[in-house]
């Protein structure tokens, strides 16, 4: 028994006429009516019957007809949504993303901008590192990534989104916030908090290195993973952090002060990342038009060299 025997009983049980169906199926009477003989010697039933000039169903062809109307249109479902997870309608996006980015990044419009694109489509984010979303574009249990640091790897490519200059996150109360101007010196005698140094391994060696330099040694007490608990920290004066400019605004609607360092120049950049042959698969390309459009400009004067987190490097002098 095939697919075209069911489309053709299924039409024939609606029609209730040979030639009527015949003529709908564009085929001829003849093997119609064979192919429905073979039909009820295949199965060991009758699922006509004659009633006039035209047919009945039997019974058993009531009942088969109710069923073989469930399964064609089980069928037709099962290829519509074949053909959309290959158009890129369909299906479900894995995207893996660094925490923080949700607050301070572009991860939110992208989101925003590839739902307005393909509305059918569902999204899952998963938080994991940069490094870690490498390892699982590479493995394919991720479509899409969004993170601070750029793959050297020409199986993946990226793009990036932001790029923002370093700076301190203060109490209003605090101390340094009454400077005029701070600088690296104005540290050293401060209590540091920073994100995990195996998520961001690349910002604790720059930051180390930048205030060496000055001869200064920053004392970071802690690392804390969760973004929100680490802002409550500043927040009540127990400490002071880094952070983007661009997390400036945000900053000031929760009772804290972003604040530039003289002589640190530091960028930080965020990235897109995906498997270079999928580029040019439908669902990628809405993602990555979507971060196309919702991209921040570069500023001028923010220069940035990309590095991987395994191997962090000082980004060079222009």
């Amino acid at each position: 028994m095939e697919l075209r025997h069911l489309r053709y009983f299924v039409t024939i049980a609606a029609e209730q006429n040979f030639r009527r169906a015949a003529e709908r199926l564009h085929v001829s009477q003849s093997p119609l009516s064979r192919q429905m003989r073979d039909l009820e010697e295949e199965m060991g039933v009758e699922l006509f019957e004659p009633e006039g000039r035209g047919i009945k169903l039997t019974a058993a062809g009531k009942a088969f007809a109710e069923r073989a109307r469930s399964i064609l249109a089980s069928v037709d479902a099962a290829i519509d949504e074949a053909k959309g997870v290959a158009e890129g309608r369909l299906g479900t996006v894995v995207i893996g993303f660094e925490t923080g980015t949700t607050f301070m990044g572009a991860l939110l419009s992208l989101v925003a901008a590839f739902r307005r694109r393909t509305p059918r489509v569902g999204l899952q984010l998963i938080p994991m590192s940069s490094v870690e979303q490498w390892a699982a574009l590479r493995q394919g249990t991720i479509a899409f990534g969004y993170g601070a640091y750029a793959p050297s790897d020409d199986a993946l490519s990226h793009l990036e989104m932001t790029r923002d200059r370093l700076g301190l996150l203060l109490s209003p109360d605090h101390r340094l916030a009454r400077l005029k101007k701070i600088r690296l010196r104005d540290l050293e005698s401060e209590r540091v908090l920073l994100q995990p140094r195996q998520l961001y391994p690349r910002l604790h060696a720059d930051l180390i290195t930048a205030a060496h330099e000055q001869g200064v040694t920053l004392h970071v007490t802690a690392e804390v993973i969760d973004l929100e608990a680490l802002m409550a920290l500043v927040a009540i004066g127990d400490a002071v952090t880094f952070v983007g400019e661009n997390i400036s605004e945000m900053a000031s609607q929760t009772s804290m002060t972003w604040r530039p360092v003289e002589d640190l120049h530091i960028p930080l950049s965020e990235f897109v990342t995906w498997r270079a042959r999928d580029s040019g698969a439908p669902v990628m390309r809405a993602l990555i038009d979507s971060a196309q459009e919702v991209r921040a400009p570069i500023r001028p004067g923010v220069s940035h060299v990309a590095s991987r987190p395994t191997n962090p490097r000082r980004p060079k002098k222009r």
